[in-house]
């Protein structure tokens, strides 16, 4: 009786002893997990959060020592995308938080969006660490010079991957995707190469390409260099390299010229290039050299734009043979200072496609309705063109070119003279009987008028060539207010400024 009054006493303590340790188990179990204090969204330039798994940590569905944490990719799988060799398993970082632990743990995503949780980052939210570290998904180098003179088409226009352009080289930004849908308008096209890299994971070669057609950009983008097809490659059989270089050595222009006589490498074709002309005969007899024709028209088109020259008739340029399979170097000299106009243009801010209206500027400032200009515009200016707008006679200007100068001298803004308005809304002169005043009324009833003036402000120029007595068009686009200001500032004295 004693003794099974002792053994239910044991196992009634042992039960109770259980229980005691269980209670005491379940409450550090549950203080062992860590709480996020800190959950904020990245801020910082989305291309420096490009991030590789070390294979370190694991990604989890929540910060890995917060309760409920479940593992989304395992240290294996981590370990794995960290050697992936698909750019569609780079992973982008776009959260961040911090446990009452001090740990740090970002949200990554992986570009395909096969994989999506939380790493451990370490102990600093100022870099990463832990499970990930920064990638660069894309290097950028330097292109050759049979790239930087190539002219090349699409090898398989159309809306397949191959034949597509791209904003970025593909995949290597998180959510920045093709430039177009469908390259087939394209197929006839061609472009030229300005940019060049490799995909870090592939170790593929891409290029940025531009339509040589400049009217048209739609296409521009990156491209897998092997889904291009060179047009100028060098064929030594039928055509000699012509390369064009100034006085100082340096390198204008690089082109293929295929010689039409041309029997395979080392054919003689120098009569596919020079022309020799003889004037009178006997004794009195002369004779000249220059570029053949169609020779001379190919220099031509290669350095129009750049401010130089290359003559046939120019010694250092003649050579007394030329064979296919050959480089052929050439001197260009440079042009003379051409300084141009400038005319400014009012444009439509919403439609600058639209032609646009041409500002005058105005020496007589006062407007009367005997002035049959509409008054908008008659500008003035407050500076006086003081740097010319130049450069090499026969160079290509750019539109920032055109703007530079003329922020240079002051005029990103000119001011119309002072108009009124008739009931129509037509711009009329001040003093006009039609213009209108309070009420409706017009200036002939004895109201005073509502006055007006348009300010234009400079906001691009046409790109075009430096020409000795050209003229260059700056654009600008306006905005109208009320004035109370009856009178208009006169003009300084603006030189080449609105011929």
């Amino acid at each position: 009786m004693q003794s099974s009054l002792k053994k239910s006493l044991y196992l009634g303590l042992a039960a109770l002893s259980f229980a005691s340790v269980a209670a005491v188990s379940t409450t550090a179990s549950a203080k062992s997990y860590a709480k996020v204090t800190s959950d904020k969204v990245l801020t910082t330039d989305a291309t420096k959060r490009n991030v590789n798994l070390t294979g370190t940590n694991a990604i989890y569905s929540k910060p890995g020592t917060v309760k409920g944490a479940k593992v989304v990719a395992t240290t294996t799988t981590a370990k794995n995308l960290n050697k992936s060799t698909t750019s569609r398993e780079n992973f982008r970082a776009y959260r961040v938080a911090k446990t009452n632990r001090g740990s740090i743990y970002y949200k990554v995503v992986s570009y395909n969006k096969v994989y999506r949780g939380w790493v451990y980052g370490g102990k600093s939210a100022t870099a990463f660490a832990g499970g990930l570290t920064s990638y660069d998904t894309f290097k950028e180098g330097t292109l050759t010079a049979d790239q930087k003179t190539g002219t090349y088409k699409l090898a398989n226009p159309g809306k397949t991957e191959a034949g597509l352009t791209y904003k970025q080289p593909a995949w290597t930004q998180y959510k920045i995707g093709k430039t177009i849908a469908d390259t087939t308008a394209y197929k006839d096209a061609t472009f030229s190469v300005d940019k060049v890299g490799t995909r870090t994971r592939e170790g593929d070669t891409w290029v940025h390409v531009v339509n040589q057609n400049t009217a048209d950009t739609k296409a521009d983008g990156w491209i897998l260099l092997s889904n291009l097809t060179q047009t100028n490659a060098f064929n030594e059989q039928s055509q000699v390299k012509v390369v064009v270089k100034d006085t100082d050595g340096k390198t204008i222009k690089e082109f293929n010229y295929t010689a039409p006589s041309a029997k395979g490498k080392d054919s003689n074709v120098t009569s596919d290039f020079y022309t020799t002309t003889t004037t009178g005969t006997g004794d009195t007899a002369t004779t000249s050299t220059d570029f053949s024709s169609d020779f001379g028209k190919a220099v031509q088109a290669q350095v129009s734009g750049t401010g130089y020259t290359v003559a046939g008739t120019d010694t250092v340029n003649q050579n007394a043979a030329v064979l296919t399979g050959s480089t052929l170097t050439l001197v260009a000299r440079k042009g003379d200072t051409a300084a141009m106009k400038v005319q400014p243009w009012a444009i439509d801010a919403k439609d600058p496609s639209q032609a646009g209206t041409q500002l005058v500027l105005s020496t007589d400032t006062t407007s009367d309705a005997a002035k049959a200009a509409k008054e908008n515009a008659k500008v003035t200016a407050s500076a006086t063109m003081t740097t010319p707008f130049s450069g090499t006679a026969g160079q290509a200007y750019t539109s920032a070119d055109l703007v530079s100068n003329l922020t240079t001298n002051k005029l990103t803004t000119l001011t119309s003279i002072v108009y009124a308005k008739d009931a129509n809304g037509e711009i009329v002169a001040k003093d006009a009987d039609t213009a209108v005043g309070a009420n409706n009324k017009t200036k002939a009833d004895g109201a005073t008028p509502v006055l007006y003036h348009t300010v234009y402000t400079l906001s691009g120029g046409v790109a075009g060539t430096y020409t000795k007595g050209g003229t260059a068009k700056a654009l600008y686009t306006g905005v109208e207010s009320t004035t109370t200001d009856t009178t208009t500032p006169t003009n300084p004295d603006n030189g080449n400024l609105f011929g």
